[in-house]
């Protein structure tokens, strides 16, 4: 038996190791600027692959209680087109609603601010509302909340994201079509996977094993999303907010975004409190979604998905970053799943595996630090690995 770290020693040849290195990095580099200049090709296709895994388990369920499969699939096309149709179509109503009142809050906010920086000025905090002013031009803020042509500003930046897709609308469809195609695809692709492998093509079993990780993944953070954006809502209708469903959809949406999308979905509906209601009202809901947030994200979440997303939280965090800056805020929201996946890449493979385990989760349990989804306890000649994300096959932890 060796611990973890203890593996005998061998001869290294840094020279050819080195050039080796090189030629990784350039070819990584290479890979990232094609990823980042084909974004408007593939961020479609990347989220039609998770609507399509997240969709799946639905048809999968209809064809087992005897539905046929074209029945099965067109249900769940329905169901997809129902709730995205369906949610922009309300968050849209009320963001035209919003707008009409824009320019009042934003006075309020302005009142509002300032208000609190003569208070701190008169405790004795200097240069508060020079500050304040000199941070936020209000004045440009009102007069370009006034303009007739936000929406229309609004619509194009969101369009914009996809770039060479003119339209958010134009953007759905093209995902709404691909997932179709793929669900239609998705039976049987365990055979087709393995003819590819005794053709002399790659081994896809490590993606394959992890598939079921990612879905869970993806209905674990709906179902969590759902509760966060329903739970906000109640709170904001409590306090007598005047949009509590735009807020809750907008938790909804934003809490796809780990560590930073839930905190940025509470700002609005924190500064309509303040307007509305002062700063103790916008206290409590601040702490409101605080505690909402945290309940859902270390108890409910933790519970659902249990150890096998052994995924470090400070690689979560440098995720969000590294996905929001090759794809934008569209990358930003499939941060994690696509981490997933590339742990799983890196796990199959015999040199940056080493990278896969670092990705890893570590947990202390009798003050000894253990790597979660990974056996520490090694054999001679053995080497760590999994043939999922975080799990061994064959052998659950406990």
């Amino acid at each position: 038996m060796s611990e973890f770290g203890e593996t005998p020693e061998r001869q290294v040849d840094w020279g050819s190791r080195g050039s080796q290195v090189v030629v990784t990095l350039a070819s990584l580099f290479i890979v990232l600027a094609g990823m980042k200049l084909a974004a408007n090709l593939l961020l479609p296709i990347v989220y039609a692959f998770f609507l399509a895994v997240l969709s799946y388990p639905l048809a999968r369920w209809l064809h087992r209680h005897r539905f046929p499969m074209p029945v099965a699939l067109g249900v769940t096309m329905f169901v997809n087109l129902a709730v995205v149709a369906g949610l922009i179509t309300i968050a849209v109503r009320l963001m035209v609603s919003f707008a009409a009142y824009l320019p009042r809050y934003v006075k309020g906010l302005n009142s509002k601010l300032g208000e609190m920086a003569l208070w701190l000025e008169g405790k004795g905090v200097s240069g508060v509302k020079a500050e304040v002013d000199h941070l936020f031009d209000w004045n440009t803020v009102v007069e370009w909340s006034t303009q007739e042509n936000v929406m229309r500003g609004l619509g194009a930046a969101l369009g914009s994201t996809f770039g060479a897709v003119s339209t958010v609308f134009v953007g759905l469809i093209m995902i709404l079509l691909i997932m179709m195609f793929m669900l239609m695809e998705a039976h049987g692709t365990h055979t087709r996977l393995q003819a590819v492998k005794l053709s002399g093509g790659p081994d896809f079993s490590g993606l394959m094993r992890s598939a079921d990780d990612i879905q869970k993944y993806l209905g674990v953070k709906t179902l969590i999303s759902a509760l966060t954006g329903l739970l906000a809502g109640i709170l904001c209708w409590l306090f007598g907010l005047q949009y509590p469903l735009l807020w809750a959809i907008l938790a909804f949406v934003c809490n796809f975004i780990p560590a930073v999308g839930s905190t940025a979905a509470s700002i609005p509906a924190i500064a309509e409190a303040l307007v509305q209601n002062g700063p103790m009202h916008a206290v409590v809901v601040a702490v409101g979604y605080g505690g909402i947030n945290f309940c859902l994200d270390n108890f409910v979440q933790p519970h659902l998905l249990g150890n096998r997303f052994g995924i470090s939280p400070l690689v979560v965090i440098l995720s969000v970053i590294f996905w929001g800056w090759l794809w934008g805020p569209l990358g930003m929201f499939l941060a994690v799943p696509l981490t997933m996946v590339m742990k799983v890449i890196l796990d199959n493979t015999d040199e940056f595996r080493w990278l896969s385990v670092a990705m890893a989760k570590k947990k202390v349990r009798h003050g000894e630090v253990q790597v979660a989804g990974y056996d520490l306890q090694l054999h001679d000649e053995e080497t760590i690995g999994s043939g999922a994300t975080t799990e061994i096959p064959g052998r659950r932890e406990p």
